[in-house]
Formats: structure tokens, C-alpha cells, sequence
């Protein structure tokens, strides 16, 4: 943007992983676009999350232990003596300070300060959360989507005129719609997912959406493959939900907050509107509700099923499952009445989902992060760079795919230009920058194979990754001229370079 005196940038929520574009190509990451405006503008980045980004966190920690370190070397200098309360104080004004004078030192944008606020708004108290196992409500013959506990809860907010969120991560009806005698799953024709059952409500009219290519059709009243009518509807999105709201509470009110009831302008902002005046009792929604959400008659917060998140095919699932759930779980208690919050799963033993119940630490949290990654040599410990390969044609694409992959392979590649894999670190150890002075320097190639979904929208896909140490994936891509790989491709072939993906789907 042509801002001649740019003083500061505040990238909010910046763990949000919308952030990122991965499609349409180019694919960029906007808090790395903001650093490179901050830096050659010389002025100050503000990251603000409660629940930060992990490689945010651990570059911010190393640059800070760094700094501090540099600062007991020169000028050794006795041990502060202020009490917490103090130092955070003084923190704080620093920053005001920096925002009012953008040009002074404290945040300059080469160095990195890490600023926590421990306590909640007017030192309110944060609300308690309640594990509770389904596995066990099974057993004891309750079959609700909703447990003994948040169906009791639930029944008391119109007796005392609060209101309630109830979070669950996918929008429609049922998961997918399956043939109880022959077992076939309905499909969509483009694509290698299931159908997503929608039904908003009982006089509409149902039917079957692609939740990857927008595709629709109607719901058929018998089994494409053995022609049974036993359909059975597996799974829950907001739609069921809401269906079994008006089951068993009939005079309770309730929005529902999702993609499919915002799609047009400002609705976002009516639908909002309308719970905090106090149209509803309950409002349902996916990850929308996690951010932006500030009502005060909101005490209880309810998660219909926390495995969904938390099981997810993606090396980064208990990252985005506790930042998720925390950010929802705060939505409860902010204003004058004690918040509650309820979280039902089949896994209650899951030391993130035990991190959450207990509301330990952020860094105890990203500590078992980190030594879950270490193990693997994932991100923060090293960068990916995926190649994603699409066409119609699957031969073509598949080939093309091999091609591309025996022309990057690692030993193509001078020692000179990339560092050896960073090693599984111990416990509490923290991910290094590469310095590119080991003789025996390589990057990791994984691939080509097809995408965890082959097909999309008539495109068939294949994947290769690319496992890089820390801080060289520019030189890895300079040397192996990853932009000219487009050449390798025929017609009808396309190819998207995609630097520290989020999505790997």
C-alpha cells in the first residue's frame, strides 16, 4: 500500500490461518508480508494473539534469549530486582511509548520483544472447563449429541437470562450419508470426499453439497449402487445441531452462525448484532465464533466434539486444536456473571485436551508441541516447500510429478547451498537457525505421491515436499530454480510452489 510514513503495523490474531493464501497462487503468508514492509519502512510490527502461532512464539523467544544474552555479555549487568508486576508495567509503557514514538528502539523491527498479558480484562476470573467423556454417556445408555451435563446446563440459561455458544467445527447436517445394506458412501462425482448432508430445516427441502467444489445434488431416496432406501446420516455439523436444539428445548432461541448463513454482506455483523441484543439464547457456530466475540450475558460455552479437531490428518492438529478451543473457551465470562465451559470428547485423557481442562501455561503447552515435532524434524525444527502438481489428466500429472522429482533430488544440490537436517532436539531445547557451514549439507526430498485428497473439482493431484533446514529455503529454491519448473510442465499441467505451508491437504 503507498503509505509514505508508515509508523506501525498490527497484524491482530495473527495465529488465524487465514492469514495464509494458498490458493489462487501466489502464496504468501501475510504476517511475512508485513515483517518485509516493517523492516523496509524501519517501523514496528505488533503480532497480537492470546494463543500464538508456534514458529511465532519460538523465533520470538530465540531472538529475545538471544538478545538477552548479547546484553549480559557487553554490559554485565546486575539481575533486575522488580517484581513481575513491575517488569510487565514497565512492558507496557515501553510499548505505549514505541506506538506514540514509532522510530524508538524498543520494537525495532530487526529485534523481537515477547509482551504477555496474563490476566483477563477487569482481572475477571477465566471459566472453568469441564472435560466430558462421551465414552461414558455411551455406557450409561445417553445417545444425545448432547452429554447429561451440557443438556442441564443448557436448560438453565432462559431461568437466568444468560445466553450460550455452542461450538462445533463443520457446517451442514451429517458428515456423509451411508447404505446401511450395502455400506456405499454417497461421493461426490469430481471430487475423492463425501457429501455433506444439509437440511436447515424441517419444510426444506434436503440435500448434498461438496464442501471442496461447491457441487449439489438433491438427496436421493435410494441407494445409487443396491437401490435399499436404509440411508443413514453419520456425523454432525451446525445444522444438526440446531435440529436437536428444537427437539429438546423447544423455547430456547438460537442462531446459527456458520458460512452458509453469512454468505452474503453484512451478515456477519447482523447475525452478531442480533445475539448481543438478545434475539437468541444459544448461538451455534463453527470457527467463526472463536474471534470477535465480546458479549457479556454469554456464560456458557459448550464444544460438541473436540476429536474432530484434534484428530485431523495434519502434523500441526494439537496446535490449532488448543488455540481453537481456548479462543472459544474465552468467549465465556466476560462480562459481570462467572463463565462455564464444557467440552465433550471421546479422548478426555489427551494431554492437550488436559492442558486446556487444567489452563496450564501457553508455554507448557508449546513445550509438548515442540518435543512432538523435534522427534520428526517438523516445523519449528525445519521448513517445508511443497510442490503441488493438478491436472485432468492423472497420467500426465502423476508423470509430470516424477519428472520434477528426479530433477530435485538432494544430491543435485552443492553443499554449499543448504545446511545439514536439524536433529531432533532434547526437551525444552529450542529450533536453531542453519549457519550453513557444515560440510555434509543436504535438504530432504519426500515424494512425489498424491495428494491426501487425489481429486478436486476434476483435478487430480500429487505432492512434493520439500524438508528444508531453518532459514535456508531460499537458497534451496534459488539453486534449484524452482520457478522454472513450470517449464517441466505439458499443458494441461499446472504447478504452485508453496513456501511454509499451512495446509498440506
Amino acid at each position: 500500500l503507498p503509505i509514505p510514513h508508515l509508523g506501525i503495523i498490527i497484524l491482530d490474531e495473527e495465529h488465524d490461518s487465514s492469514f495464509k493464501q494458498d490458493r489462487p497462487a501466489p502464496c504468501y503468508h501475510a504476517r511475512t508480508v508485513a515483517q518485509w514492509r516493517s523492516q523496509l519502512a524501519s517501523c514496528p510490527l505488533l503480532l497480537g494473539s492470546a494463543t500464538p502461532a508456534l514458529d511465532t512464539w519460538t523465533r520470538v523467544k530465540n531472538e529475545e534469549r538471544r538478545a538477552k544474552s548479547e546484553e549480559r555479555r557487553t554490559k554485565n549487568e546486575e539481575r533486575r530486582t522488580k517484581s513481575e508486576a513491575d517488569t510487565a508495567q514497565s512492558s507496557i509503557l515501553d510499548l505505549q511509548s514505541s506506538i506514540l514514538n514509532p522510530r524508538s528502539s524498543i520494537l525495532n523491527p530487526r529485534s523481537s520483544i515477547l509482551l504477555s498479558l496474563p490476566t483477563r480484562v477487569h482481572d475477571r476470573p477465566h471459566p472453568p472447563i469441564h472435560l466430558i467423556d462421551m465414552r461414558r454417556e455411551f455406557l450409561e445408555g445417553h445417545r444425545s449429541i448432547f452429554s447429561r451435563a451440557l443438556m442441564q446446563a443448557l436448560g438453565q440459561l432462559r431461568e437466568t437470562g444468560q445466553q450460550g455458544i455452542l461450538f462445533i467445527h463443520r457446517r451442514g447436517h451429517s458428515t456423509f450419508v451411508s447404505c446401511r445394506s450395502c455400506g456405499h458412501v454417497l461421493e461426490c462425482p469430481d471430487c475423492d470426499v463425501s457429501l455433506t448432508y444439509h437440511h436447515t430445516q424441517a419444510a426444506a427441502v434436503p440435500y448434498l453439497r461438496c464442501h471442496y467444489c461447491g457441487q449439489g445434488r438433491s438427496h436421493p431416496s435410494h441407494c445409487p449402487e443396491c437401490g435399499s432406501p436404509y440411508l443413514k446420516h453419520f456425523g454432525s455439523g451446525t445444522q444438526r445441531v440446531t435440529q436437536e436444539l428444537t427437539k429438546l428445548f423447544p423455547d430456547l432461541r438460537f442462531i446459527r452462525y456458520d458460512s452458509d448463513t453469512t454468505r452474503t454482506k453484512g451478515a456477519h455483523r447482523a447475525l452478531i448484532n442480533q445475539f448481543a441484543q438478545g434475539d437468541a439464547d444459544i448461538l451455534v457456530g463453527t470457527q467463526m465464533l472463536t474471534k470477535g466475540i465480546d458479549i457479556p450475558h454469554v456464560t456458557l460455552v459448550g464444544v460438541i466434539a473436540a476429536d474432530g479437531l484434534l484428530h485431523m490428518a495434519d502434523y500441526r492438529a494439537g496446535e490449532r486444536t488448543y488455540q481453537t478451543l481456548t479462543q472459544v473457551a474465552g468467549r465465556a465470562g466476560r462480562g459481570e456473571q462467572s463463565g462455564r465451559v464444557i467440552i465433550q470428547t471421546y479422548t478426555p485423557s489427551h494431554p492437550i485436551l488436559m492442558a486446556i481442562q487444567q489452563q496450564q501455561p501457553y508455554e507448557f503447552v508449546m513445550n509438548y508441541e515442540l518435543e512432538q515435532r523435534a522427534a520428526l524434524n517438523y516445523p519449528p525444527y525445519s521448513q517445508f516447500i511443497v510442490l503441488k502438481l493438478s491436472g485432468a489428466d492423472p497420467t500426465a500429472v502423476q508423470q509430470t510429478a516424477e519428472k520434477i522429482a528426479a530433477r530435485i533430488q538432494p544430491e543435485s544440490l552443492p553443499e554449499s547451498q543448504c545446511s545439514k537436517p536439524q536433529q531432533p532436539e532434547p526437551q525444552n531445547s529450542e529450533p536453531q537457525q542453519a549457519d550453513g557451514d557444515d560440510e555434509s549439507m543436504t535438504y530432504e526430498l519426500l515424494g512425489p505421491a498424491p495428494a491426501a485428497i487425489l481429486r478436486v473439482a476434476r483435478r487430480f493431484r500429487w505432492q512434493i515436499l520439500l524438508k528444508c533446514p531453518l532459514g535456508m529455503t531460499e537458497a534451496i529454491a534459488t539453486h534449484l530454480r524452482l520457478t522454472d519448473l513450470h517449464r517441466d510442465c505439458p499443458v494441461g499441467v499446472s504447478l504452485t510452489i508453496d513456501i511454509d505451508p499451512l495446509n498440506l491437504l
